[in-house]
């Protein structure tokens, strides 16, 4: 099952501090709740999340086209072990409130060494909506963090 999934949020956070949280993968872990762990793999990044009982979505991508702090696109390593290719792409841009405006796109399919789970994971999928359900669910919890975080340096600036 192939998926397309586009997301727009608007995060009360300046756009660098985004840029900075987005690409601290190894950090993903302590805000995300459905992402397990997260590890280097020479120049790209693996991610492992909590996917279709009983198996976890495993990923590794790396970035294809880089221009801090406004976009980047990734795509999956070909030849790494994992069981979901990826693509896609983020873009920030500013809001006139000083936040930042985000635009993801996140292109893929699962796949496995097994048709029969292939077969299981699109019919879970199709039932459950992932991975759009997961996609949306984790950048939600991204924003929040972000926006908690920015807010407790802005009242930690304003108390000193």
């Amino acid at each position: 099952m192939r998926f397309r999934e586009e997301l727009v949020l608007n995060i009360k956070a300046p756009r660098e501090a985004v840029w900075a949280a987005f690409q601290d993968f190894s950090g993903w872990p302590g805000w995300a709740k459905a992402i397990k762990e997260v590890s280097r793999v020479g120049s790209a990044w693996r991610f492992r999340a909590r996917g279709q009982a009983p198996v976890d979505l495993v990923w590794v991508a790396e970035a294809t086209e880089r221009r801090p702090p406004e976009f980047l696109a990734f795509q999956s390593v070909p030849g790494t072990p994992h069981n979901l290719e990826i693509s896609g792409w983020l873009r920030l841009s500013e809001t006139e409130e000083g936040g930042t405006h985000l635009e993801l796109l996140l292109e893929g399919h699962p796949h496995y060494d097994s048709p029969l789970l292939d077969k299981a994971v699109d019919w879970y999928a199709t039932l459950f909506g992932e991975p759009s359900k997961l996609l949306k669910v984790t950048f939600e919890q991204f924003k929040e963090h972000l926006e908690k975080t920015h807010s407790q340096r802005e009242l930690s600036a304003s108390s000193t």
